[in-house]
């Protein structure tokens, strides 16, 4: 559904090529900070997640500005997903106001990430040794000639001052925040999300987070799962490229039907994909691990259906995932 006449909005545009110059293919997810925006005078409501995708490298993606007359709340951050089908996934904060103008480039809002190059230091040639210069005077001698009077044993036992008082205690530090060892970050599905007559893996739209190249990050998830139990789910943890380390379903096996059997807990690299048991009636799913991350990019749950079916497999909203840097 269009948004009502007059409403202030405006236009994500980009233009993006791949290095070898064939057209950037995917989708960007642009997500407000409030879970409802509303405007009482037009008895109007905004809420989720607005989709976007590149066709032939060009994307047009238009959304309610943050600072929209009779909206509440207002000021608020959107926070843009790329995701593109050939190329590592990104997250970025924007502001997306009225001075921005009716139209702005993703180009002109996405950071950038300079590359710094690795260097070999090489050293030069020793130099000669110098002379030996001579030896100064003591720090006693130094005393007597500034007027001191009195034995060396003396003049050390002067320089022995007077214990201080006990200082203050320090305020307490602040916590680490964001992407940082020993931070813990969580990510939950507001909403259900379906997939059916699928067996490609796809990311899930709200279960990613970003990582680091080279840290090490501690992973699990809580997946409420269900649909035709004849079609299952295909499940993986996708990381950068290069990334390494392993990861577990924590699922029922293939082909139950009453929710009970045996634990599937296979030891997997990063983005493996492998099917476990599911229910009409429903389970969980709890997939664990630990990754470290190749390259900067995200972790993502990414699922479809292990075999084809018409009926939906559909992943709940409530299902969370979890991230802990510890290296």
């Amino acid at each position: 559904m269009p948004l009502p006449d007059g409403v202030e909005t405006i236009t994500l545009t980009s233009s993006r090529t791949h290095p070898d110059g064939g057209p950037m293919r995917g989708r960007v997810i642009v997500r407000p900070a409030p879970k409802i925006v509303t405007n009482p005078d037009l008895g109007h409501t905004v809420q989720g997640d607005a989709e976007g995708r590149w066709v032939d490298g060009e994307l047009s993606l238009t959304v309610l500005v943050a600072d929209a007359a009779g909206y509440e709340p207002t000021g608020y951050t959107h926070l843009v997903m790329e995701r593109p089908d050939d190329a590592a996934p990104r997250d970025y904060p924007v502001l997306l106001t009225t001075a921005l103008g009716p139209t702005v480039d993703l180009a002109d809002l996405a950071p950038t990430e300079p590359y710094t190059g690795d260097y070999v230091l090489t050293p030069g040639p020793r130099g000669l040794k110098g002379d030996d210069g001579d030896d100064g005077d003591g720090a006693y001698d130094i005393a007597l000639a500034g007027g001191y009077v009195g034995s060396e044993v003396q003049w050390v036992a002067s320089l022995k001052g007077a214990k201080g008082d006990k200082g203050d205690k320090g305020d307490a530090g602040t916590p680490p925040t964001g992407d940082q060892v020993g931070v813990t970050r969580t990510v939950d599905k507001p909403t259900d999300e379906q997939v059916a007559s699928s067996l490609t893996l796809q990311d899930d739209d709200h279960l990613t987070l970003s990582v680091t190249a080279g840290g090490r990050y501690v992973i699990d998830a809580m997946l409420a799962v269900d649909g035709d139990p004849a079609a299952d789910l295909l499940l993986t943890l996708a990381a950068p490229p290069g990334s390494t380390g392993y990861w577990t379903p924590g699922a029922i096996t293939l082909g139950v039907s009453d929710g009970t059997g045996s634990i599937r807990l296979t030891r997997y690299a990063p983005g493996a994909p492998i099917g476990v048991g599911i229910t009409a009636a429903g389970l969980i799913v709890a997939p664990l691990g630990t990754i470290t991350a190749g390259a900067n990019g995200a972790i993502t749950v990414q699922w479809a259906q292990n075999v084809s079916s018409v009926t939906p497999t559909i992943l709940r909203a409530g299902s969370w995932l979890r991230v802990t840097r510890t290296a």
